[in-house]
């Protein structure tokens, strides 16, 4: 990926509620709606064994601007690091397949750590989704209503919004499992559904996976950060292509 797009950047038309989901993902307040202090703060999470590193050398500290030793990622950077992390990386060559890829990955690693009945539940209980797509200003008969998880997903994908969809699952996914609570509004619909369908115990389970283990860059908390972007990023898109049809008509 040649392209690289600023965190500060995406987060620039946000409105405040996507902020302060953003502002809890990276253990700020949630009054803190500030687009810069959010990129700074995923600037110190994604650099960790740096700050680690500065820290235990008090004299670098004080003679070296950090800055140049602990760089804030770019879009790409995050999606790149992520997907190496799942061991996905091989098969991304676009920006559009880190996206599709990173969400998928984690939804099968949960799957993988559920217990059978666990993953009963997400193939076969029924739940409403239309709150998902309300937040995105999806409105149709077909996707909308009782639903399955497994379900969801496969019309979201026929329906050209599997980005929007992968990526609001996998959230519910990477933030239970490290035992963050965001506030039900905070979450798209689909998400915080499954976390009450499913329940603590087999959110919990992933915690042991691979990319929540503290080496290098703290993935414990930043996989919940990037699919908050893809899937903020993806909302906005879908409002804004909808609201351009509406003027041409």
């Amino acid at each position: 990926m040649t392209q690289q797009t600023e965190i500060i950047d995406l987060l620039a038309d946000w409105d405040d509620r996507d902020k302060i989901i953003m502002a809890i993902l990276c253990d700020l307040d949630e009054a803190t709606t500030s687009a810069q202090v959010i990129t700074e703060q995923i600037r110190w999470m994604y650099n960790s064994r740096a700050r680690h590193g500065i820290k235990r050398n008090f004299k670098r500290l004080t003679r070296q601007d950090t800055s140049k030793d602990m760089p804030c990622p770019s879009y790409e950077a995050l999606l790149a690091g992520a997907a190496k992390k799942l061991g996905i990386h091989k098969h991304c060559t676009s920006i559009e397949e880190y996206e599709r890829y990173i969400p998928q990955a984690v939804i099968v690693a949960a799957l993988a750590k559920m217990s059978p009945p666990q993953r009963d539940q997400f193939f076969t209980e029924e739940f409403n989704a239309t709150p998902m797509w309300d937040a995105a200003g999806i409105k149709s008969r077909e996707i909308g209503g009782l639903r399955t998880a497994a379900s969801v997903l496969a019309l979201a994908n026929a329906s050209g919004y599997a980005v929007y969809a992968g990526a609001t699952t996998a959230l519910g996914f990477a933030t239970h499992a490290v035992g963050i609570t965001l506030p039900y509004a905070a979450y798209t619909g689909l998400s915080a559904t499954i976390a009450q369908l499913i329940g603590p115990p087999g959110w919990l389970a992933l915690a042991t996976y691979g990319f929540f283990k503290v080496t290098g860059t703290d993935w414990n908390k930043l996989m919940p950060v990037l699919l908050t972007i893809i899937a903020t990023k993806h909302r906005h898109q879908i409002l804004s292509a909808q609201q351009e049809r509406t003027l041409n008509v």
